[in-house]
């Protein structure tokens, strides 16, 4: 007779399991690509929002970046021996790889074949010192020989034209009328003068008709 043997079931073999490190990896790298997204993303909108070179703002936020600056600063054009206009201010930042003198505090005479014809005044200006254009800026005030005037934020004059235009709100007084509108090309007699749009005139009383008094120079 055989003898039966039992028989033992083989202890559980202990499991050893790798756990991959792809997956980790895989959260880190993907994290880094993030944090780059964002990076990119910041200094997209950085740049986005960084003003024109060209302005006066960017000049004001890097004041000490001109290549001079000219206190009392003092500006003669002339064509041919002829002086075309005049030009003073309390303060000019020069720069010379753009070609641009930014002042405040602007007078400015303008003058045609040796005559006043015109007396500018403006908180600040922007002028090209190749062509001498000139953008002013702030309570920009033009007063004429003749007795008319204009009121103005921005003006833009290009002394070889003598034109000067505008795309805000105007302040017009000739003779016996006085005109609003938004936006204006004329030129520094006010002369020939065209308004833009929304133009407002009405006639003003023969008691308010004086002489303006100019500015003087500093």
């Amino acid at each position: 007779m055989k003898k039966s043997r039992s028989v033992i079931p083989p202890a559980d073999e202990p499991t050893v399991v790798f756990h991959s490190s792809q997956g980790s990896s895989g959260r880190v790298f993907f994290l880094l690509a993030v944090l780059l997204a964002l990076v990119f993303v910041l200094f997209f909108l950085r740049n986005k929002s960084q003003l024109p070179p060209n302005s006066p703002e960017t000049v004001a936020q890097d004041e000490n970046s001109p290549d001079a600056v000219i206190e009392k600063f003092h500006l003669v054009s002339t064509f041919k021996g002829i002086k075309r206009w005049e030009l003073y201010s309390d303060v000019a930042r020069l720069y010379q790889t753009q070609k641009l003198a930014y002042a405040d505090n602007i007078y400015a005479q303008i003058y045609r074949q040796n005559k006043l014809i015109s007396t500018l005044t403006s908180d600040k200006a922007i002028i090209n010192t190749e062509t001498n254009a000139t953008e002013a800026d702030g309570h920009v005030l033009l007063i004429v020989e003749n007795g008319s005037k204009l009121e103005t934020e921005k003006l833009s004059w290009n002394p070889d034209t003598d034109e000067i235009k505008t795309d805000e709100k105007v302040h017009v007084l000739k003779g016996s009328d006085e005109i609003t509108a938004v936006g204006m090309v004329a030129d520094t007699e006010l002369n020939n003068i065209r308004f833009t749009k929304d133009v407002h005139s009405k006639v003003r009383d023969i008691n308010d008709i004086t002489d303006f008094q100019k500015p003087k120079p500093f």
